[in-house]
């Protein structure tokens, strides 16, 4: 049986900082949107959630400090 996370849950994960971020997640990235168990309470699903993760992509994210070079600038 598959273990119900709640919102506190996803922010100890490091998943979710907030609830905008959240709700943007759901609108934009499709993250599953959850149960409700309660008018005011959310739980999602434990493996929806790894599920989710496993999808995304896994490409590093550029580094900052990295100058651009001659090259990659003339491609743009």
């Amino acid at each position: 049986m598959s273990q119900l996370l709640r919102f506190k849950d996803l922010q100890l994960r490091q998943i979710v900082r907030s609830w905008p971020q959240l709700r943007r997640m759901i609108c934009d990235y499709d993250f599953p949107s959850g149960m409700l168990l309660g008018p005011n309470t959310r739980a999602w699903r434990e493996e929806d959630i790894e599920e989710w993760l496993a999808s995304r992509p896994s490409a590093p994210k550029p580094d900052p400090r990295r100058k651009k070079t001659e090259n990659t600038a003339a491609e743009i």
